[in-house]
């Protein structure tokens, strides 16, 4: 899938400390989730970023919104880029045990029980949600991917009597689509995590990253 800007694989220096920075999508750096939740609970909206257009269908009673699911894919985009142990590339499974809540808690995101059920709704939002990204670089060319998120999952971490120590995984888990990880691998843009442990809104948190992928892919002075 090819954007409009100027992209490769971008890497970071190999002194950096071990989760110093996290990755998100190329897509997501470009295009974004709705802010809050829309009106009439809509379950589909349209964005565009130059040649890119990308729609979000929802599977469930509205589309997915607010932070959370951007912090999703920060996650799984970064334990996928780095090869976590929670990551099963074989079986395209992420574990949601403790290394979920311990990333959560690396961005400064409190995970109590009313936190997780406003995470687990979101979540469920997302994983059913399909994307069509579609690029419109050529006229007479046609280059357009469709995909549900998740085709698997099961989430049963809401139960506050049985806390998970680091390492440990429970029977908590999402198996992402082929197309969904593919988008994820497809030069994910490193953005700093302490910044993103700073940042509250999801629009500031859009804004961080499309201009971090700007200032990656600038060669001149630019003003914006």
């Amino acid at each position: 899938m090819v954007d409009d800007t100027r992209s490769g694989e971008l890497t970071l220096p190999e002194d950096e400390p071990w989760m110093s920075h996290g990755f998100i999508s190329k897509i997501a750096a470009q295009v974004s989730l709705p802010y809050r939740r829309p009106k009439d609970n809509a379950r589909e909206i349209v964005r565009r970023n130059g040649n890119l257009v990308v729609r979000f269908i929802s599977g469930e009673d509205c589309l997915p919104y607010g932070k959370y699911p951007r912090l999703f894919e920060l996650w799984a985009c970064t334990m996928i880029k780095t090869g976590d142990d929670c990551w099963n590339p074989e079986t395209r499974t992420l574990n949601l045990g403790s290394s979920f809540r311990d990333f959560l808690r690396l961005l400064n995101v409190n995970v109590g029980g009313r936190q997780l059920k406003v995470i687990k709704s979101q979540f469920e939002r997302l994983f059913r949600c399909t994307y069509q990204i579609l690029n419109l670089t050529d006229p007479n060319q046609t280059d357009m991917a469709a995909f549900v998120v998740a085709p698997r999952v099961h989430i049963d971490w809401l139960n506050e009597t049985k806390p998970l120590k680091r390492g440990e995984k429970a029977d908590n888990w999402v198996t992402l689509s082929k197309e969904y990880v593919r988008m994820l691998q497809d030069s994910p843009v490193p953005v700093d995590l302490p910044t993103v442990a700073k940042i509250k809104s999801p629009m500031a948190l859009d804004v961080y990253w499309w201009l971090t992928k700007r200032y990656y892919n600038m060669h001149d002075r630019v003003s914006i």
